[in-house]
Order: C-alpha cells, then structure tokens, then sequence
C-alpha cells in the first residue's frame, strides 16, 4: 500500500484520489480552503458522461437544479461591427455546472472511497532528499510520501519551488493566464437576446476578453486579461455592461471573485521521482476559454491507472512518464492547437482583430473549433479573403500554423523517459511558442 498525497482539492487530484483510494492505496488531500467553500461560485461547461466513464457518478444523479444548458453565442470584434454566431444543435450544445456541488461531490466520493483530507492546511513546499520529491511541507511539519500529486493550482508551492534540474517550467509567461474577475449580478428585466452568450475580444482595446451571458435568472460577466486587473478598471467595465445591457442591477448574487485562469498549452513535462503535476498545476485547459474540468478529470483517471499498473511503491520518473505521454498523446495535443490562435490574436492590436472578423478570416468553425482549420482548402480561403492587409493576414496564419505543428509534436513525445530526448522535444515545441508582447 503506497503513501499518496494530493497537494488541493481540484478536480483532477480528486478523481486521482478517488480511484486510488478504492483500490487500497493510502491517500491523504491537503486543502488550503475550508471544506466549505472550496471550488468557485460559478458555473463552467464539461463533459458529464466523463464522471460515469471514469469514476462512476451517473449523470442521473446530477440533479438539474445544479446544470443547464448553455445558449447560443456570439463573439464580437473589438470595434463591435461585426459577430460570429455559434449556433449549436441539441448534440452539441454544452451544459455547464455549478462548481462548488461538482466538487463537493468528487469530495463526498473520494471520501467513500477511503481517502482523507486536511483542510485548512496549506501546503508550502515540497520535500526533496537527493533528486526525488519525498513529500510536502506544511506550516508545522513534513509530511512523508512515496507520491505526490500537485494539484494546488496555477502559481503551486510546489511546482514553482522544483529545483531547476527537475526540469519542470515552473511559472507561466506573460499571456499563459488570465487575470479573471467573474460575478453573477441580479436580473431585473424578462429577458433572452437571441445570442445569450456574448464574448468580447480585446474588449476596450486591452489584451484579454470579457463575455456577458444572460441566463434565466442572472448575468454572468466574466473580465479575463493577461495583466492584473484593478478594481477601478472592474467597476468601469461593470457600468459599460449596464449601459449596454440595462437588465441587470449591481446586486451580486454568486461570484464576485477574482481568479487565476490557464490560457495556454499543458506543460511538455509534469512528472519527476515521486511527483506528478495535474490540473491547472499543469495547465490542463482550453487556451482559447479556460476551461479545464474535462481535462483535468481525464487526466485524474490516466494518473490513477498508471499507478496502479505500476504495481509498485518507488514511483519514479520513468514509471510516471506513461501518464505524461499518453495524456499528451490523448488529450495534450488539442489545448496546444487552440495556443497558438489565442496568442496571436492576443499579439494584435484590436485593429487588427477588426480586420480579421471584417474579411471572415476568423470564422465560426475557427472559434469554436480551436484553430482546427488548417487543411489547404480552408487555408487558401483565408489567403484570398486576408491579402488586403498581409501582416494581420500573416498573423493569425502563423498562429494556426504554429498550433498545428506544436500540436503534431505533443502527439509524438518521447515514448520513454529519457530526459535528453524530453529536452530535445520540449524545446521543439517551444520553439513555436507565441510571445505575446504588451501593446
């Protein structure tokens, strides 16, 4: 029976623990938070069939008064001349979550599955004896582990605190995250616009979007950039909403929170000797949106399954790196296609956004699709309608070409750990990286 520990109560790390648990392993879940209040007061989309397929919840027993379905969107240019509507059929639209009862059910489930938790017990640091994490660090002790699975989140103490020779990128770039506010304020007029869902691209001329959503009984906005935010350019934001949409008062009945969210690929590399990063500690979500549940619950499963094939207690570098490369292989590859459209739309001034909506050179399927237009057909297409203005053309070209290519080499990591050749892969896709610069 091994020693595990989970370093946050996120979603991957529960359904790792669940399913490690059930099976007789020793897992303990260290939470900062109150057991209370962990997960955001808001609602994001997933895959609901994921829970039965990996953990066994049935959607059955998601009650409808915690999901529904989201309506058709819009994304709007900066200049707000022009829209492209999404429209989704009954297969495809997304159904979205309340957070907080998401996770507390993947707590109430890990729990009946045997595994402890310590909540109100911030993890500080890891453990390292030679070049093998050994555990965590906590405010009053050490914690010994033959595993630990890091799943604190976006700025982890124990990702950003790895020595270098782990090899592990430990902080995100500028453009990686969205600096996030996002709050539910109270509906005051009986109404839904024929496109509920309304995203913003570099709203106000800054780097980032915003999207204002009008459900049933509130409005959800949500202010994302790549540089912090401050309260005073929130409020200013908040007013312009209402001016623009004078249904909603100031009254906010969920949220209210600022956040860090993920806005790029997954790390090449989240595994060392005694160590395996996952969820937002690994930048599993949507570049395009955030989103992350989906990967991160797949990636709870895939790391489960690797330690349990293992049939061992000494979880070492190369015994992880299965979970590594097949969650690159399996899942990886697409958030890395969806980086490089996000980093070059973020990399051009909102003229060039303008431009780009004006002539249909970013279209719907571009959108929704996470850059996945890259065949010759849709791509000469794009060249006839973007020659009017090449440098933007140019732009975006780069970035869904990027993506595509980062995109073919996370499908093709190393099959082994051999950490030369991981270096050697790693910097290849690097190489393709976007930098976003500050306009």
């Amino acid at each position: 029976m091994s020693r595990i520990i989970v370093a946050g109560a996120g979603h991957g790390g529960l359904s790792a623990a669940a399913k490690l648990s059930a099976a007789g392993h020793s897992v303990t879940v260290f939470e900062k938070g109150k057991e209370e209040e962990i997960g955001h007061d808001w609602q994001d989309r997933f895959t609901f069939s994921i829970l039965s397929d990996t953990l066994g919840i049935q959607e059955t027993q998601l009650q409808d008064t915690i999901w529904n379905y989201r309506g058709d969107c819009a994304f709007i240019s900066p200049s707000k001349n022009k829209r492209i509507a999404i429209n989704y059929n009954d297969e495809e639209r997304q159904k979205i979550m309340w957070r907080k009862p998401l996770l507390r059910m993947l707590k109430d489930h890990a729990k009946a599955c045997g595994t402890e938790f310590r909540f109100e017990t911030p993890v500080l640091a890891p453990v390292i004896s030679g070049r093998r994490i050994t555990g965590i660090a906590t405010e009053d002790r050490e914690i010994e582990a033959d595993l630990v699975i890091d799943a604190a989140g976006v700025f982890s103490p124990l990702r950003t605190k790895l020595p270098k020779y782990f090899f592990i990128e430990p902080q995100p770039s500028r453009g990686d995250i969205f600096y996030a506010y996002r709050a539910y304020y109270k509906k005051t007029i009986d109404i839904i616009p024929e496109y509920p869902f309304e995203i913003y691209l570099r709203h106000n001329g800054d780097q980032g979007l915003s999207w204002f959503y009008t459900d049933d009984n509130a409005v959800d906005i949500l202010i994302g950039r790549i540089d912090p935010l401050s309260q005073s350019g929130i409020d200013a934001l908040i007013g312009q909403f209402r001016t623009e949409h004078p249904w909603f008062n100031d009254e906010i009945i969920h949220g209210g929170q600022n956040a860090y969210i993920p806005v790029r690929r997954p790390l090449t590399l989240m595994v060392a000797d005694g160590y395996a990063a996952i969820g937002d500690s690994a930048f599993m979500t949507t570049p395009m949106n955030g989103m992350g549940i989906d990967l991160s619950l797949l990636a709870g499963d895939l790391l489960a399954d690797t330690v349990l094939h293992a049939k061992t207690d000494h979880f070492t570098a190369d015994v992880l790196w299965e979970y590594n490369r097949d969650f690159h292989m399996l899942y990886g590859y697409a958030a890395a296609k969806n980086a490089g459209l996000k980093n070059a739309l973020l990399s051009l001034p909102s003229q060039g956004v303008d431009f780009l909506f004006e002539q249909d050179v970013i279209q719907a399927s571009d959108l929704s699709g996470a850059g996945k237009n890259t065949n010759l057909v849709s791509l000469f297409g794009k060249l006839a309608r973007g020659l009017h203005n090449p440098p933007y053309f140019a732009a975006v070209l780069k970035g869904l070409l990027q993506g595509s290519k980062a995109s073919g080499l996370y499908q093709t990591p190393p099959l082994c750990y051999d950490l030369q050749q991981i270096q050697k892969w790693d910097q290849k896709i690097r190489s393709l990286d976007i930098v976003v610069p500050k306009l």
